[in-house]
């Protein structure tokens, strides 16, 4: 079969035309990150900048789904998740579960964790104490298909550990760099752990626990990994990843290194983050933080027969502190904090605090209960106070901000020699457009610099430049993580954004450059005796008499690095269209094409879905055709 041309004089113009499109769709209202070149501060400047004006009810985490989307949900400690569409400040409902809960005091709906491929498989994960008992619940919910800013009420319970008393169910669900799910449990309740259960490896009370959510094990949904420390043959359960933990209500991965930073919430004369690694004791209750606790219960190892594993940080009950609540290492690009500072705050006093190079710095003094910190897709960090409200950490000296995006999809995610853009203002003090010779780095005096995750700086080449529009070439050779975007005009204005880079981040351009809808593409019909006749996809595809054969020729960036042509595939109206190509398209930078054969099976079917799947990763826009 032919691989359907790689070049025709559409092409270029169509190209030419979607990067000078100047229109902000709803993805791009929520302004992207800047440089992260900030020299690090004694004691950074910062501010609260509150994200929503709608009610919200005992908030107690916000993340998000690392979808694309830059959208923010809103736990609920009543029941329900809530979602913060870009640009909006009312959230919406997403998930209400009230029902299957027992909220008040340290219960209720406590966590939420995405899936790795939550943009193909739409499953994610909470922890909630069950009404009735107060069991810890681990479940899975599915986002609906039928609305994205939904999900469905059907559950699948994974795990239930029962809970002694009401205080002390963590509640923290994260999953980590290699795909796991860990979950925090705190160590049952009461005070001092009177059942010595979190030295107890035959409980999962006082533990972090580590399963596998994809691979279930006989009757389980879920196996354990084999590398868990106490998993087979070494007596303990299978789940424990650490032990020795009173309460870890907040903890999070470092984004780029992995690492797991853990605030675990005291008795009543220590607060304490620590390093969480496989197999590790972390010392509670013999440990309060480093103070021998002389409380202990029977059974519990002395302070002599067990070392004291030192917290990266540590604070005492003075100033009307009494509870950590643990945050997120700053990755952002916006320069609010230094790369690399843990911030963390305390629930009772409203303080908030910086670890950087050793040293601890109060950054505010808030009158908030902090119930969490959270961390958006682009690395800036969040506070929530429990009285209702979620707000950003800002910086007054940061600068300007721009949002980075895939040009086809208006999504976060990016791949290198992908074809983005950027919207903001001051991006430049003309407009122009590369239209012949070697593409440029500069244009009108613009140039675009790209600082990728393992520190490497990039000029980007350049397709278009206007005042509040920059369309650029991620640079060949980008590093897959958070990516910081420099946007220098030529009256030296910056402008600072950020991009996430995946090896792939497939998006199609539309018709209508709207980034969903009818793709921009071509119909290439093989007659029955052999010549090839080219078409517009709409209004309509005729599948035409049995003896002739129609190709969908799709053009859409973030493709090409896909691991074979094997792992692109195409799905039309749910069923499955076989790809004859999928790589570059030469004749445009960026530009990448996939030219899949319509079922015939298709005939009469009317407006049908077109996905585009590549290594597991599927266009997350509404992409449609209308066949005859």
């Amino acid at each position: 079969m032919p691989r359907v041309l790689k070049s025709f004089v559409s092409v270029r113009s169509l190209c030419l035309l979607l990067t000078g499109l100047a229109v902000l769709f709803p993805y791009l209202l929520h302004p992207a990150l800047p440089d992260s070149s900030v020299a690090a501060q004694t004691a950074p400047v910062v501010e609260l900048q509150q994200v929503q004006t709608g009610p919200l009810s005992s908030p107690v985490l916000v993340t998000s789904a690392h979808d694309g989307s830059n959208r923010l949900f809103i736990v609920e400690q009543t029941g329900r998740i809530k979602v913060l569409l870009p640009g909006a400040t009312v959230a919406t409902d997403f998930l209400n579960i009230p029902a299957r809960i027992v909220s008040g005091g340290e219960r209720g709906l406590l966590g939420l964790a995405f899936h790795p491929k939550f943009t193909s498989n739409r499953r994610f994960f909470v922890n909630y104490t069950r009404a009735g008992d107060g069991a810890t619940v681990i479940a899975e919910y599915k986002a609906s298909t039928a609305d994205p800013n939904r999900a469905d009420t059907q559950e699948t319970v994974l795990l239930t550990i029962a809970q002694p008393f009401s205080n002390h169910n963590g509640g923290m669900i994260e999953f980590g760099p290699d795909g796991s799910l860990y979950i925090g449990m705190g160590d049952g309740g009461s005070a001092n752990d009177p059942g010595n259960r979190a030295q107890n490896v035959n409980e999962l009370l006082g533990k972090f626990l580590r399963i596998n959510v994809d691979q279930p094990d006989g009757a389980l949904p879920y196996s354990s990994p084999a590398t868990n420390p106490y998993f087979g043959a070494t007596p303990g359960r299978d789940e424990i990843y650490a032990i020795g933990v009173r309460n870890p209500w907040r903890w999070s991965f470092d984004r780029n290194t992995g690492q797991l930073y853990a605030g675990d919430v005291g008795q009543n004369q220590r607060e304490w983050v620590h390093l969480i690694k496989s197999g590790g004791n972390y010392g509670w209750p013999t440990w309060e933080g480093t103070r021998c606790n002389t409380e202990r219960p029977a059974g519990a190892p002395s302070c002599t027969a067990l070392a004291l594993v030192p917290p990266l940080a540590e604070y005492d009950h003075q100033q009307g502190r009494c509870s950590i609540t643990g945050g997120y290492v700053y990755r952002g690009g916006r320069g609010v904090l230094p790369i690399g500072a843990y911030v963390y705050g305390d629930y009772c006093s409203g303080e908030i605090w910086m670890l950087s190079g050793g040293a601890t710095t109060r950054l505010l003094d808030t009158t908030y209960n902090i119930s969490s910190f959270g961390e958006d897709e682009y690395g800036e960090l969040y506070v929530v106070a429990l009285g209702g409200a979620v707000y950003r950490l800002t910086s007054p000296s940061s600068p300007r901000a721009a949002t980075a995006v895939s040009a086809a999809g208006y999504r976060v995610n990016t791949a290198p020699e992908s074809i983005c853009a950027a919207f903001g203002t001051g991006l430049a003090t003309n407009i122009a457009a590369w239209t012949t010779g070697a593409q440029p780095t500069t244009l009108a005096g613009t140039s675009v610099r790209v600082r990728d995750a393992q520190g490497v700086e990039r000029l980007a080449p350049l397709f278009y430049v206007s005042p509040t529009q920059v369309n650029y070439l991620m640079p060949a050779g980008t590093a897959p993580g958070n990516s910081v975007v420099t946007i220098t005009s030529s009256d030296n204005s910056i402008s600072t954004g950020a991009a996430v880079v995946r090896p792939v981040a497939p998006a199609l351009f539309t018709a209508d450059a709207s980034g969903s809808g009818t793709p921009a593409a071509l119909i290439v019909r093989v007659l029955g005796d052999g010549t090839q006749r080219y078409e517009p996809v709409s209004p309509q595809i005729d599948p035409g008499p049995p003896n002739e054969q129609v190709f969908l020729v799709l053009f859409g960036t973030g493709i090409r690095g896909r691991s074979a042509p094997s792992a692109v595939t195409v799905t039309v109206g749910g069923e499955n269209a076989e790809v004859t190509f999928a790589g570059a398209q030469p004749d445009f930078a960026g530009l990448d094409q996939v030219n899949a054969r319509l079922p015939r099976t298709l005939a009469g079917r009317g407006s049908v879905n077109l996905v585009v799947t590549v290594d597991g990763q599927a266009t997350t826009n509404a992409y449609t055709v209308n066949v005859k």
